[in-house]
């Protein structure tokens, strides 16, 4: 045929062109959800320049019972497919993620990547399987699917940009695939449209993962960056705990905490935090701080401590005004509100009672009104670390009618024995690092002194200046109405092993404490190997009540010199003393909690941790020296080991929730991040 028009150079004036029946193409898409569970009976149409043109009527249907869809007699055209949201969303919203995801690294403040990108190879069994039939595999999110926003419960705000790692495309344009990648099947596999949600057990018992997670949550109460930033409260929840290509991270001063998660419907995910902080109101009113966020089942508040990164005057007045008072706080209540009441006999920690009353003075709408009347159904989860496990605390006494669940660290003391009568029946654990200081003060004393009645204003300076000194005579002085310790105790106990010199067995050494008296012996050496171990005597009444036992044999059997030396008398197995400080900052608690969780979710760890072969180092010590040690702290050891291991029940009830597994996997998947060796 002869066309000028179609002329392609000048040497021939001619083009062959082809006629007759042109070759028919087809095309299969195949969506299944991250478990490899097939996206069944979804409606969903596609569209290509043929269709736009009105050459042919677009293309409709619904996915078969294995989510699949087959397009024929396709012309040689990329292919567009896209799928009503509503439908969509309500599928994807009740789908699971995988246990084990790629975790990409974070993009540094400097770094132009995009903090979303393609999933990376290797972690998925449904790529794996595609590739293995010879298909064509993609990973999409729902918002590059559907064809529009879905309606959300409780409502996405208008205003706000669809959250990002969902919808990445603002425009909705579906998946296209190109004309070349035409006569083959295409496996979607698509994300669920889930969010993050941390591990919480509103229980009786003792909980790992709500030591770990309620920790990370104390942490966070301590950041002062801005809320659009990577590291705020506000972040967390609005931003990572939606993006559900990483683990949510609590930052700490450089360390990237990765969370315990589980991922739940998109409706259910958290709405927004609140951080309350008096320093930054109009008119400041002392320097508390604290955030509060729900989901469809938790009401969570985080209680910060001392933040030593901007200590001042009132920091400090609050925490060294020792002076017990009653544990009122109708004075900061408006008269238009509620009123939190305590109602406790007894009296609480002035400095404390101070800093919380600020708290419900600035914040009475957010304290008295929007936070107690949402809790309704949901678990409360309150935490906190050293003074914000005392306003913890405080918050709980006053919302012990929503049984509250309180976990704290480094706490010190709070109430009066007499007001802790009152608090039975908050649930609290209590966690104390081995020799920490701050547990340990107030001390165990009627500080309720003269010199606080007499001097007015005056009196709180000359009265914690008597309590000082009641404090550095003896921790125990024990009379009228001593600070006591709430919760039950969670301890990382740094246990020690001694070899020693036996008493002699003649009758005239016998000791001076009478006849029949034990006979002294002394402490020769300590022996190197001293792990920490993780006890908490809520899991293990007996093994603590045999251990306390064999403390107090192994104090009568050493001379007052050793005894003092080597063990703390009393009640507490390791009182704080002023070298203890350095035990008592929140990353030392963390760590400690992270080393027994990672553990104990493999106890069988091949090779171990560092801290499970300090424990085994331990016992083939405490085996080589059985015979030069003293008997009885022999006897208390072995039962501390024996409760260092009963720790491990307590993820039981992680293990038995829904997507627990999952949970725990995914974590241990990230141990070279949270474990230092």
């Amino acid at each position: 045929m002869k066309d000028r028009q179609h002329q392609t150079d000048i040497f021939c004036t001619y083009k062959p062109v082809a006629i007759g029946p042109q070759k028919n193409h087809w095309v299969e898409f195949q969506l299944v959800d991250e478990r490899g569970e097939p996206l069944a009976n979804l409606p969903w149409r596609a569209t290509n320049q043929a269709v736009r043109d009105g050459c042919v009527a677009e293309y409709s249907g619904s996915t078969d019972a294995q989510g699949v869809i087959r397009l024929e007699d396709l012309h040689p055209l990329d292919v567009t497919l896209l799928m009503p949201a509503a439908p969509l969303a309500e599928v994807l919203q009740q789908r699971r993620l995988r246990a084990v995801r790629p975790e990409p690294e974070r993009p540094g403040a400097s770094d132009s990547k995009p903090l979303y990108g393609k999933q990376r190879p290797g972690f998925s069994p449904v790529e794996k399987q595609a590739i293995e039939q010879g298909h064509a595999y993609h990973y999409l999110r729902i918002g590059q699917l559907c064809d529009e926003l879905p309606a959300f419960n409780p409502p996405w705000p208008e205003l706000d940009p669809p959250p990002a790692y969902h919808f990445p495309d603002a425009e909705f344009s579906g998946f296209t695939a190109p004309y070349e990648a035409l006569n083959c099947r295409h496996v979607l596999e698509v994300c669920p449209l889930r969010a993050w949600s941390l591990v919480l057990h509103h229980e009786q018992a003792y909980s790992l993962a709500n030591a770990y997670n309620l920790g990370l949550m104390s942490i966070l109460s301590y950041s002062n960056r801005p809320k659009a930033l990577f590291g705020s409260p506000e972040y967390f929840f609005a931003e990572q705990c939606l993006d559900l290509s990483r683990t949510p991270r609590v930052w700490d001063g450089g360390k990237n905490w990765p969370c315990l998660v589980t991922d739940v419907p998109f409706d259910n995910r958290y709405e927004r935090c609140d951080v309350l902080d008096t320093a930054k109101v109009d008119i400041p009113k002392g320097d508390t701080q604290l955030f509060y966020v729900r989901n469809s089942t938790q009401m969570l508040i985080a209680w910060r401590g001392t933040d030593f990164d901007r200590i001042h005057a009132p920091d400090l007045a609050t925490d060294l005004t020792f002076r017990p008072v009653l544990p009122e706080l109708k004075a900061s209540c408006a008269p238009s509100v509620p009123c939190l009441e305590m109602a406790l006999e007894g009296r609480v920690h002035l400095g404390f009672q101070t800093a919380f009353k600020a708290a419900t003075s600035c914040y009475s709408e957010h304290l008295t009104e929007d936070l107690p009347e949402n809790i309704g159904d949901r678990k409360l989860y309150i935490c906190g670390h050293s003074l914000g496990g005392a306003l913890g605390l405080i918050h709980a006494a006053s919302l012990k009618a929503h049984n509250p669940l309180l976990y704290t660290y480094g706490m010190p003391r709070t109430f009066t024995l007499s007001a802790l009568k009152g608090l039975s029946e908050i649930r609290h654990f209590r966690h104390v690092n081995d020799t920490d200081t701050i547990p340990s003060v107030p001390p165990e004393a009627d500080l309720d002194n003269h010199l606080y009645n007499l001097y007015g204003p005056l009196g709180t300076t000359l009265g914690f200046a008597w309590s000082m000194g009641q404090t550095l005579a003896t921790n125990v002085i024990k009379f009228g109405d001593p600070y006591g310790h709430h919760g039950e105790l969670a301890m990382f106990y740094r246990v020690e092993q001694h070899t020693q010199n036996r008493g002699s067995s003649y009758p005239a050494y016998r000791s001076k404490d009478g006849l029949g008296a034990p006979y002294y012996n002394t402490i020769k050496t300590r022996l190197p190997e001293r792990p920490n171990l993780y006890v908490v005597p809520s899991l293990s009444s007996a093994e603590n009540d045999q251990a306390e036992q064999s403390q107090r044999d192994l104090m009568r059997y050493l001379t007052p010199g050793d005894r003092a030396r080597f063990f703390q008398p009393h009640k507490n197995l390791k009182p704080g003393g002023l070298l203890g400080i350095g035990n008592h900052m929140m990353g030392e608690y963390m760590t400690h909690i992270t080393h027994r969780l990672i553990a104990a979710i493999n106890p069988n760890r091949v090779p171990p941790l560092a801290a499970q072969k300090g424990i085994k180092r331990f016992e083939q010590q405490m085996d080589k020296y059985n015979n030069s040690s003293p008997e009885h702290e022999h006897r208390r050891n072995t039962w501390l080991l024996s409760m260092h291991q009963k720790s491990e029940s307590a993820l039981t009830e992680t293990q038995k929730a829904e997507g627990g597994v999952e949970a725990l996997l995914r974590l241990d998947a990230l141990e070279k991040d949270v474990v230092w060796k």
